[in-house]
């Protein structure tokens, strides 16, 4: 064997083991995909439950249902199904949704992550909330529930 093929087997293997290591810690392109869609899905649930502490402290009650919100706003930005609201009293409720993803916080839960309030597993989840309390900040950046 020449220089020249052992040169392009090494340069090869090399791309191939970068390849693997880079899907083996970001997660396959249909992988990034689903964490995206849960991401925008959260992002809906927050800022829905920012709205609606906000109808709360104009009227002193939460709404029935959710038809007077942004249709962009109550659907899922993946399935485009209405996220599930659930009035509990005056100042709590519920928003639901199905998650494609255990979102990555659960696995290694940290008190003071900011964003462990918004940890889901796999599947349909629902988040209780209460407008008495302040609405847990949901970051879009660095260490949230999908980095």
């Amino acid at each position: 064997m020449n220089r020249n093929v052992i040169a392009v087997l090494l340069a090869t293997s090399l791309v191939v083991i970068v390849a693997i290591l880079g899907f083996h810690a970001l997660g396959s392109p249909g992988k990034q995909r689903l964490m995206r869609g849960d991401h925008k899905t959260l992002e809906n649930i927050s800022n829905l439950a920012q709205l609606l502490n906000l109808r709360h402290g104009q009227n002193r009650s939460l709404p029935d249902d959710l038809t007077t919100f942004p249709k962009n706003l109550t659907d899922d930005p993946v399935t485009h199904r209405q996220i599930a609201y659930r009035r509990i009293s005056d100042t709590q409720f519920q928003l639901c949704a199905v998650f494609n993803l255990e979102s990555q916080t659960i696995r290694g839960a940290n008190q003071n992550d900011p964003n462990a309030f918004w940890s889901h597993p796999k599947g349909y989840y629902c988040y209780q909330l209460d407008t008495t309390q302040p609405l847990p900040p949901f970051y879009n950046f660095g260490s949230g529930p999908f980095n």
